[in-house]
């Protein structure tokens, strides 16, 4: 009998009513998925260990900025991450790898010999800009010599 008042309640509500109350539950039905793909999107970056800020929840959950900013909740949770990852690299010790000095030693010996290269090509144009400069000054002699009428 419950049932035949609740489909009687029912017929009692308007047709329009009833739209808008459907209309309704599809909007808080999505608004609440939106909320779940960013928890998971930030699930997703905590796990990869990659940048934790508004633009990459974004990115990653398929929700626009304004409704990460509107949303109270997630908008404390992604400021409070963001600033943990700051912390945390500040913190973080820059230990140079074995293998850094390594690296260092022989980039700074591939520098030494692009050094010396450039240094003896620039030597070697100076020098032919020089007996170029040389051979065009013994060629205007000749001319000035020659005179104007050859």
């Amino acid at each position: 009998m419950s049932e035949r008042l609740n489909e009687t309640a029912l017929e009692a509500v308007p047709p329009a009513d009833r739209r808008i109350a459907a209309l309704r539950q599809a909007a808080q039905d999505k608004h609440q998925q939106a909320v779940q793909r960013a928890e998971a999107g930030i699930r997703r970056l905590i796990k990869e260990g990659e940048e934790i800020n508004f633009r990459s929840v974004a990115r990653r959950a398929g929700v626009s900025l304004d409704f990460l900013y509107a949303h109270t909740d997630l908008r404390k949770r992604i400021e409070t991450l963001r600033s943990q990852q700051r912390t945390a690299d500040r913190l973080a010790p820059q230990t140079p790898s074995i293998d850094d000095g390594t690296v260092i030693h022989t980039l700074t010996e591939a520098l030494r010999r692009e050094r010396t290269t450039h240094r003896e090509r620039v030597q070697e144009l100076e020098q032919r800009l020089a007996a170029a400069h040389g051979e065009s000054l013994r060629l205007q002699r000749v001319i000035q010599s020659n005179g104007p009428g050859l």
